[in-house]
């Protein structure tokens, strides 16, 4: 009866377990983006905020929150901003079961935690959020937030993220805090330094001189798409007769995955591991110009490259993953096994079938973690122009690598006022 209950446990938790969104999903949504369509993307993130489900909540309020720039602003951004952090903040206190779930079932199991560069680049949305509703108390209190962040990262791993340190030290001079200001620029300096094949410039800013009416605009062009994980499967089952090889990854049908579950089940023994691996996501965009009332006065530079801390976060990680995914793997074979040989004491036929309906069950729940933030830009550009003070528009050109003009959005009526800094952002995934 304990061996039965147990069973039936067990094959609750494996039915209950769920995969996140669909690689198919993230594809439509990106779709919608690369159209400059942010309303459609909010639209399709509502409709399958159920796919997210309670453990990847913090996913589904960021994913949210990226889908409009300075031409589109909503002042519910701050809002889902706040939700995600408050999330991943309890988050400090996950549970033991959780844990152990993870163990049996998949990573899935346990509610997401933002990767360390994810976690920074929630702070750099809330300032943004804050500068496009001019409350600049507020976001350069967060910015003081992000920079604590950044350096107990940076004491703790010695990794460190040179744009936002870059861009502390600029909302720091806005507010007046030139000494802070002054130490994030020179962390940024050192940071960009250490990862210079990143490829990512410090931009330049120009001063404004005493004594004029000018004032400093900032252009930033949020580009592009980071990669995207998808979920590579192997599945090795045998017996005293043969054995059988299967693999399936997200990109496939269901069918492929239940083939595999079949022949596990069949076959009695059967190891499943799962792996993920990175599929990049093409965008034709390659750089940027800015023009104030209809001239060209200057063209963006790569100030910040999420795909390389992407790719160097994963790769970084990818061991513990191996050995975490061959750990559960081994777990669940010496599960079936132990549970298959106490039935069999009671009767052979019974076990038999437990054996083959537990690894058909395993076989089918093992699934590579493949969460992530994924609307967030491959790349952040930048320009910083001195303008007398007035009123402009402002019109951002979209460039492919041959410098034909794929796209172009116009921000009108910008007031520039003497001394001051004015921030507008732009986000592109053509």
């Amino acid at each position: 009866m304990k061996i039965m209950k147990a069973l039936a446990a067990i094959s609750i938790v494996l039915l209950c377990a769920c995969t996140g969104p669909s690689v198919r999903y993230k594809g439509k949504v990106i779709g919608d983006m690369q159209n400059h369509n942010f309303e459609a993307a909010q639209a399709r993130i509502q409709n399958n905020k159920k796919t997210y489900g309670r453990r990847d909540a913090s996913l589904l309020y960021l994913d949210l929150s990226t889908q409009q720039d300075s031409t589109n602003y909503s002042t519910t951004t701050l809002e889902n901003l706040n939700k995600a952090e408050n999330i991943q903040s309890e988050l400090y206190a996950r549970s033991i079961s959780q844990k152990f779930a993870s163990f049996i079932v998949n990573d899935y199991a346990e509610p997401y935690r933002l990767k360390y560069f994810e976690m920074g680049y929630l702070f750099f949305y809330k300032i943004l959020a804050y500068l496009q509703e001019n409350n600049l108390q507020d976001a350069a209190v967060e910015t003081r937030a992000m920079v604590f962040y950044l350096d107990k990262l940076r004491g703790d791993t010695g990794k460190d993220d040179p744009f936002l340190q870059y861009f502390a030290s600029q909302i720091f001079l806005m507010w007046g805090a030139f000494s802070d200001a002054r130490i994030s620029y020179e962390n940024a300096k050192n940071a960009y330094s250490k990862f210079a094949d990143s490829y990512a410039t410090m931009p330049d800013v120009p001063r404004i001189s005493r004594g004029t009416n000018q004032g400093l605009l900032t252009v930033q062009h949020l580009n592009g798409n980071i990669p995207l994980l998808i979920s590579k499967r192997t599945m090795v089952a045998w017996n005293r007769f043969g054995f059988a090889l299967g693999t399936d990854s997200s990109y496939q049908s269901v069918s492929q995955t239940t083939i595999n579950s079949a022949l596990a089940g069949v076959y009695g023994n059967a190891i499943s591991v799962a792996l993920p691996v990175i599929q990049d996501v093409p965008y034709q965009v390659q750089s940027s110009r800015v023009l104030v009332n209809g001239q060209e006065v200057a063209r963006t530079n790569l100030a910040s490259n999420l795909s390389y801390y992407f790719k160097k976060n994963f790769d970084e990680e990818y061991s513990k993953i191996f050995i975490s995914s061959a750990v559960r793997a081994a777990i669940k074979f010496l599960i079936t096994k132990e549970t298959q040989k106490q039935m069999s004491k009671k009767d052979e036929g019974a076990g038999l079938i437990v054996d083959m309906l537990l690894t058909g069950l395993f076989t089918a729940a093992e699934s590579a973690d493949t969460r992530s933030w994924f609307t967030l830009p491959a790349q952040i550009r930048e320009a910083n122009i001195l303008l007398e003070e007035g009123t402009y528009e402002i019109k951002v050109q979209l460039l492919d690598g041959n410098e034909k003009v794929l796209d172009e959005h116009t921000f009108k009526d910008v007031q520039i006022s003497k001394g001051r800094h004015k921030y507008l952002y732009l986000r592109s995934a053509k």
